[in-house]
């Protein structure tokens, strides 16, 4: 009897090593933000995100706005692991060096990226909602007050 208690007992220790083992790293749980997304019709200018897998420890993106077939903004992004951390890297024409926000919160539907030192925006969120991808900026507006700005884009097709 005392066999199969220990038996049983070892078995569940493996049961439970392997489901730890199987536990999806962070860039892992990002992998749903890989995709071509379109802002929806409606408006006088589109913009566009992508995002591409180039290596175990490296997404790269870009993002840009059209406007009567003019690029009105553009940027090049990137979601590095680093020994550091894991970083959302934003570099932008306007901006002399690009701007790095670490990410502070993720799950399979869910990222949080902040920079408390950059003066807008401070924090970076990304959210999939119904197969859609919302993404927002924040931080303080010129008048002090918090800004919000959000972002919404379906999967092209």
């Amino acid at each position: 009897m005392i066999k199969y208690i220990i038996q049983y007992l070892i078995l569940i220790l493996f049961i439970t090593n392997m489901a730890e083992s199987q536990e999806k790293s962070p860039m892992q749980k990002l992998l749903w933000i890989v995709d071509s997304w379109v802002s929806p019709e409606g408006s006088d200018s589109r913009s566009y995100e992508e995002w591409k897998v180039t290596g175990d420890n490296l997404y790269e993106g870009s993002s840009k706005t059209i406007k009567d077939g003019v690029v009105t903004f553009s940027e090049s992004l990137k979601i590095e692991n680093t020994p550091d951390g894991i970083y959302y890297v934003a570099d932008v024409p306007h901006n002399p060096a690009p701007v790095k926000f670490l990410l502070t919160g993720v799950s399979d539907t869910s990222a949080v990226f902040e920079n408390p030192e950059h003066d807008f925006p401070k924090k970076i969120t990304y959210l999939l909602e119904d197969g859609n991808l919302h993404a927002f900026i924040e931080g303080p507006g010129k008048d002090g007050n918090t800004k919000k700005i959000d972002f919404y884009f379906n999967k092209m097709r």
